[in-house]
């Protein structure tokens, strides 16, 4: 979590339910930033018994997201991409989500921070991919 500790320094819970229908782990912190408003971190790893399962779990992540697509991220597996959404609940919302897959491994985190004004794409995008690298770093890819 020290990632995210400027951005939201208090988890206020830890849900550590898998995946939903795929084997996996999964984490969502849900926690509060300095000013009160909601901030959320879901980090995933899906390991497949193929690279070809694992590609189809990649690819229906593009299409069930409900994100703007926000392109290509070079360097961090056979196939990465990233996404973004603005919303207003209230408060001004950034949500940013990166996914990877390498051989049979997919990884998919997304964080997403509410405040008075959006926080930068490019500041999310920076802690998701630390997280992103740290975790494909952690599982073993078959």
């Amino acid at each position: 979590m020290k990632v995210v500790a400027d951005l939201a320094p208090e988890v206020t819970r830890e849900d550590p339910r898998p995946p939903l229908a795929r084997p996996g782990a999964a984490c969502l912190f849900e926690m509060r930033t300095k000013a009160g408003y909601q901030a959320n971190l879901r980090v995933e790893a899906s390991t497949l018994a193929t690279a070809d399962e694992a590609r189809q779990l990649y690819r229906g992540t593009r299409r069930a997201t409900g994100m703007t697509p926000a392109g290509v991220v070079p360097g961090v597996g056979e196939e990465a991409e990233a996404f973004t959404k603005r919303s207003s609940p209230g408060f001004k919302y950034a949500e940013y989500m990166v996914h990877a897959r390498t051989g049979n491994l997919v990884v998919k985190v997304w964080l997403a921070v509410g405040g008075d004004s959006y926080v930068a794409n490019s500041a999310l995008a920076e802690k998701s991919l630390t997280i992103l690298r740290a975790t494909q770093a952690a599982v073993p890819t078959a």
